[in-house]
């Protein structure tokens, strides 16, 4: 997994909940110490004032009351109740909503009610050219298992974490804790603070190119702000980075080093790889797909009469 500087993951952040940049599907992984709404409203917070011309909000709800969100004051909110409403009903109503070209940002409050066989075709006609979808789903209690799938099917988080572009985990802040003889009884206890406007978020976001932008953040969503936690204190509060836990895992099993130092991680992420200028376009603003790019050096030793030396 690619890593960028610090400085990057922010901006990224603050652009995916404007919508300045792209991200079909974002999904919210919370859990029963910490709900995902006050980030799911942050959607709605940043983008009501008309920051992007045109744009449609569209609140599918399934736990949300109706009328519990006119206090956020957003004219273009349109909200969707769809309780024990077919999946074809819904994809109706969004769509009656829509025009074919328009921007929009769908938010669902809550997958739980959508079944695994059914995930595929409950959100792929939700995700459009011109819009965001971005949905929550609950994370089972601890020491519980999810709703049963068949045998045969992958479960519903694995299906969703393979789906989504974007993927932020919810987390309280500060973190609570529970006494050794509450986790080991069966009873499941919320401590105070539980569900705070404030929290502490995993942020990870999947560019086209294959690289993957990922950090952690304090979220206010009283303030609207976002702070970036720096690698070195979520070590301390995660058990170390991505690349720590990978180097662990491969400690020992072969006689030969498979790790990486962080020079060596440094040096990786300073690669620029040739795949991406295709991303970037010519002057007129087109994306040349698939065009092989190749600069000659000095040491090139070119022939133009030879009709294999041309790279291109």
């Amino acid at each position: 997994m690619q890593h960028h500087p610090p400085h990057h993951t922010p901006l990224l952040l603050n652009r995916l909940l404007s919508l300045k940049d792209v991200s079909p599907f974002v999904l919210l992984l919370d859990t029963p110490k910490q709900t995902a709404k006050y980030f799911l409203l942050e959607f709605i917070h940043r983008n009501k004032e008309g920051s992007v011309p045109g744009l449609q909000i569209i609140f599918l709800s399934f736990e949300t009351p109706a009328g519990s969100l006119d206090w956020i004051g957003c004219s273009s909110l349109q909200f969707v109740s769809c309780h024990h409403l077919p999946h074809k009903r819904i994809h109706d109503k969004v769509i009656s909503l829509l025009r074919s070209d328009q921007k929009s940002l769908i938010l669902v409050d809550s997958l739980a009610g959508v079944a695994a066989v059914d995930l595929v075709t409950f959100i792929a006609p939700l995700i459009r050219p011109a819009s965001t979808l971005v949905a929550i789903s609950h994370l089972p209690l601890p020491g519980h298992t999810a709703l049963p799938t068949p045998s045969y099917a992958p479960s519903a988080t694995t299906q969703l974490l393979y789906l989504a572009t974007t993927i932020v985990r919810l987390f309280p802040r500060p973190e609570i804790g529970i006494d050794e003889d509450d986790q080991a009884s069966d009873t499941f206890l919320l401590p105070l603070g539980s569900n705070s406007a404030q929290c502490r978020l995993e942020f990870l976001h999947r560019r086209k190119s294959g690289r993957a932008v990922q950090g952690s953040f304090k979220f206010d969503f009283t303030t609207h702000t976002l702070t970036f936690i720096p690698t070195s204190t979520t070590a301390g509060d995660s058990g170390g980075s991505k690349e720590q836990g990978d180097d662990a895992l491969l400690k020992d099993l072969t006689t030969f080093n498979l790790g990486t130092t962080e020079k060596q991680r440094i040096a990786r992420d300073n690669v620029e790889l040739p795949y991406l200028k295709a991303q970037q376009g010519d002057m007129t603003g087109t994306v040349v797909g698939g065009a092989i790019v190749y600069e000659f050096e000095k040491e090139d030793d070119y022939d133009e009469e030879d009709p294999y030396e041309d790279p291109f």
